[in-house]
């Protein structure tokens, strides 16, 4: 289990790398008020997501994979929708 976890944070650091600056940081301030804003969020859980999806399907953990992957897809859609609805305001 620790090497899939190496690997994992192995991955996100690449990608860290490649897309500098993507993930925000998500850490609660203040009276549980987070300093990212909802797309931001919604990004980092979709990033998140992904990866604890990947180690439950490598652990047989099937409905736990299945949980988190949908979670994955409605992080993905509410980015979608946040990145449609600036365009659209940008107009």
């Amino acid at each position: 289990m620790r090497a899939l976890a190496k690997e994992i944070a192995s991955s996100s650091a690449r990608r860290e790398l490649t897309h500098p600056g993507r993930a925000p940081s998500v850490a609660a301030g203040p009276h549980g008020r987070f300093d990212a804003t909802p797309q931001e969020i919604a990004h980092y859980i979709g990033q998140i997501t992904a990866e604890l999806s990947t180690m439950a399907r490598k652990s047989d953990l099937g409905l736990l994979a299945y949980f988190l992957q949908m979670a994955h897809a409605e992080a993905r859609t509410l980015c979608r929708k946040f990145e449609h609805d600036a365009g659209r305001h940008s107009l």
